[in-house]
């Protein structure tokens, strides 16, 4: 056990862990400057969870318990269960239709008694641990079209649900996951092509019909 914890520590950049509760911090600081409202006492208002610094405070707290978790945690736990995360997250995203609540004008958000929960967010990290490990796998021929189709629908899928769900920002997120694919050899014609679908969309959003056929006669 002393072993594992001293791997642990050896493991742990603590330059990089003193920035991030310096970040923190600062998050927490400024929503306190923005919504906090003069005669509340402070120490109350932290530890009451109503208000939006102490509903962050109290979320630091948890992410804080769950990194120490994920670092405690053996690391072959990850790619052993990186499939049923992935369905997980699959399945959150589609009880998102039929349970879903109006939050700021976004219905992608599922809520539980006072708890806010955006599935789209969550599914990040199983996509990112079923790419891992599909992309790992030694019989996993990334040359080939087939293993290029899988990777991509493993990103795609929870891509298009959140695009139906009209949160195309996050949607935007899992694209991002064909950066690692090009690194294992995904061809740069794909990027190139979806790159230059996606400034299309964004030049159809911003200019007129009549300036966007000039700009595209003219590139």
């Amino acid at each position: 056990m002393s072993q594992h914890n001293t791997a642990i520590s050896k493991g742990i950049d603590w330059s990089l862990a003193w920035i991030y509760f310096l970040l923190v911090a600062i998050g927490i600081m400024a929503v306190f400057g923005a919504t906090y409202v003069e005669g509340d006492p402070i120490l109350q208002s932290f530890l009451g969870f109503k208000t939006d610094y102490s509903k962050q405070f109290y979320f630091f707290i948890v992410a804080l318990g769950i990194g120490l978790l994920i670092l405690l945690t053996d690391s072959k736990f990850f790619p052993a269960t990186s499939n049923i995360w992935y369905v997980a997250g699959l399945v959150l995203l589609l009880l998102v239709f039929p349970f879903h609540t109006r939050v700021s004008g976004t219905e992608s958000i599922i809520r539980v008694g006072g708890f806010q929960f955006q599935p789209a967010e969550f599914c990040k990290i199983c996509v990112a641990l079923a790419l891992a490990k599909y992309l790992s796998r030694v019989e996993t021929i990334f040359s080939l079209p087939r293993s290029q189709l899988i990777a991509a629908a493993i990103c795609l899928v929870p891509a298009l649900l959140s695009i139906a769900q009209n949160e195309t920002g996050l949607a935007l997120v899992y694209f991002s996951f064909f950066l690692v694919m090009f690194r294992e050899g995904l061809p740069a014609s794909y990027l190139v092509t979806g790159f230059s679908l996606a400034v299309l969309v964004v030049l159809t959003l911003l200019l007129k019909p009549n300036i966007l056929f000039i700009t595209i006669t003219a590139i």
